[in-house]
């Protein structure tokens, strides 16, 4: 039951329930400020709010439709399942002021997922390099409206070793790509280099103390140690898959690690990060209990759904 469509969609449909009301409510607090280091940063693209809101659920809708095309093109997690959509769903209504809007974490959990499609259609391809100029240029391009993006260009860099691709092509259409954005917008005079503002770093113990952020980094914190418990729990049936599965897998984990370690040192971005932490733990926690279908695996799940509905009633109750 939990691995049905109809599950997902009964889920989605009360995630999309409870941010509808959270909106109307006028309880959103909307991203504010300018982290982009050359073009303005994705929160401020669409200014009025019920625009923005269709925005935010729309954006997280195609981050749903890209997991259910790498499951079904690439089978990702080895079964036919949609409790990923589920996860998902539950995970974003935790942070409803953040589901319902557009900014930069919901550009990032598009972006990276289409870049994990282009990347994996490029398995052992070494002359696929105008998928590989197309990654780099999204990621590059992207980091002109937000820094946090340039933290995954290392990611599909490693991601061509993955995929037995790295060679000198991609590799010079790789820094093509980075290249490319910056190139065209300093050549044409929409940005000058040298007013370009970079990222400040700071300590994550200076927020604890705050109701809200607490809650929030209890949220993650819940995220993160349920996703590394499914990976460490999947290594051992990953080692047996073959080199395409590996490789796929082995994007998913480091992906999923380097976004708990920028949310961790950039915490003064932390947002930013959530709904590609979201969908990290989506997948794997998915792939966990479609290769582990135990007469009463549905409980776990049934029970981590809950705990994120309580967390939301959390934040509209209080």
């Amino acid at each position: 039951m939990i691995h049905s469509r109809p599950f997902g969609v009964a889920v989605s449909v009360i995630a999309f329930t409870g941010v509808l009301t959270y909106f109307l409510g006028g309880h959103i607090d909307h991203v504010t400020g300018d982290k982009g280091p050359a073009l303005p940063s994705a929160n401020n693209w669409v200014t009025l709010p019920a625009p923005d809101f269709v925005a935010g659920i729309g954006g997280s809708a195609v981050t749903v439709l890209i997991m259910l095309l790498l499951n079904k093109v690439y089978n990702v997690m080895r079964s036919m399942t949609s409790l990923f959509i589920a996860l998902f769903a539950a995970m974003q209504l935790a942070t409803p002021s953040l589901f319902g809007q557009f900014y930069t974490g919901t550009l990032l959990a598009v972006a990276v997922p289409l870049c994990m499609m282009l990347l994996f259609s490029c398995f052992r391809t070494p002359s696929a390099t105008r998928n590989v100029f197309l990654i780099f240029l999204i990621l590059s391009g992207l980091t002109t409206t937000q820094y946090c993006f340039m933290f995954y260009i290392p990611v599909f860099l490693a991601g061509l070793g993955q995929m037995q691709i790295f060679g000198a092509r991609s590799l010079t259409a790789a820094i093509l790509g980075i290249i490319t954005p910056w190139w065209i917008l300093a050549g044409f005079g929409i940005i000058d280099l040298s007013d370009m503002v970079w990222p400040q770093f700071g300590n994550i113990a200076s927020l604890i103390g705050r109701d809200d952020t607490v809650l929030l980094l209890v949220t993650l914190g819940i995220t993160a140690f349920v996703m590394l418990l499914c990976y460490v729990l999947n290594l051992l049936k990953t080692m047996a898959y073959n080199a395409r599965s590996r490789a796929v897998n082995g994007t998913f984990t480091l992906t999923a690690l380097v976004t708990v370690a920028a949310a961790a040192i950039d915490y003064r971005n932390i947002i930013s990060y959530i709904p590609l932490l979201n969908y990290s733990a989506a997948m794997e926690i998915t792939h966990y209990f479609s290769t582990h279908r135990g007469e009463k695996s549905f409980i776990p799940v049934l029970v981590l759904i809950a705990v994120y509905i309580a967390i939301f009633v959390c934040q509209t109750v209080i």
